[in-house]
């Protein structure tokens, strides 16, 4: 399976995450039912990554808007978003520049035609905060 579709079916596990209000997977097993990639150790520590630390990813998050919240986010973009993030805090064999390009690519397919903008900004602005630590 292609990285990027791996990738896409993570943040549709994470997008389920929020809208069931269950960051607890209690069994991991479920990257390989709905990814289908037993062996993509990185899907699984990214979602594994949102699971424990999911507060921390959205506090980042929020530290890096504009004028916005959580809240206001549309669940889709925020999905991307906490992707992308634990990929970029959590999963050391992904560039960080590759997190942001495929969380763009995510947001211009799912998100509407402002949402790629969005979260290439807010990705940016997490990525220039990171590098200043």
């Amino acid at each position: 399976m292609k990285r990027e579709t791996v990738r896409e079916k993570t943040m549709q596990l994470v997008y389920q995450m929020d809208i069931t209000g269950d960051f607890e997977v209690a069994d991991l097993s479920i990257v390989e039912e709905n990814v289908k990639a037993a062996g993509n150790k990185q899907a699984a520590q990214t979602l594994a990554a949102v699971q424990d630390h999911h507060e921390d990813i959205d506090r980042l998050i929020t530290e890096n808007l504009d004028n916005w919240t959580l809240e206001r986010i549309a669940r889709t973009d925020l999905a991307i978003l906490r992707t992308a993030v634990a990929e970029m805090l959590y999963v050391e064999s992904i560039p960080v520049s590759v997190s942001i390009n495929e969380a763009v690519d995510l947001a211009k397919k799912y998100g509407d035609e402002r949402s790629y903008a969005f979260v290439n900004s807010v990705l940016g602005k997490i990525s220039r905060s990171l590098s200043a630590e």
